[in-house]
């Protein structure tokens, strides 16, 4: 234990900053990247099935609503759409973990075939629905909020 510790000192890494002094707002901004470049066809990032999609629209709503401020205010704007798709239907209202599990539903059932753009927007609604929801869909925006802003030296 006390050699980790050396080495991570000398290598300049404190806590769980792999990455140096990258902010939540960094991680935010570096997802949102990550999944336009796999959504377009990067040689690199390969988002190839609506499951990739999903989880990386859900990881990238999560960290733009941590990040605060303009990330959050996009990421609260989409998920209102989506929020809108769910409730203003004449069934009533489902809440919004009612809402979030629709939409990630919709995002992982639904025969997608090659267009990824859907399921990432649906996962990326439904994180943002599930963070306000808490409870059992809350969990997983939680776990992904907590790694990040540790890594982040939160």
């Amino acid at each position: 234990m006390h050699t980790t510790t050396e080495l991570a000192a000398v290598l300049g890494i404190r806590g769980m900053q792999l990455g140096g002094a990258i902010t939540v707002t960094g991680f935010a901004f570096l997802s949102g990247v990550c999944l336009i470049a796999g959504l377009r066809g990067s040689d690199r990032i390969k988002i190839q099935n609506k499951d990739q999609a999903l989880i990386w629209g859900f990881i990238t709503g999560t960290l733009w609503v941590a990040a605060g401020g303009t990330w959050a205010d996009f990421a609260n704007g989409l998920s209102d759409v989506g929020k809108s798709a769910t409730t203003d239907t004449g069934l009533g209202n489902p809440g919004p973990g009612g809402s979030a599990c629709l939409l990630l539903l919709l995002a992982w059932a639904w025969p997608w075939k090659k267009r990824m753009l859907w399921p990432a927007l649906l996962g990326l609604m439904g994180a943002v629905l599930a963070g306000q929801a808490g409870g059992i869909p809350g969990i997983f925006v939680t776990l992904i909020r907590s790694v990040v802003a540790k890594m982040a030296g939160g």
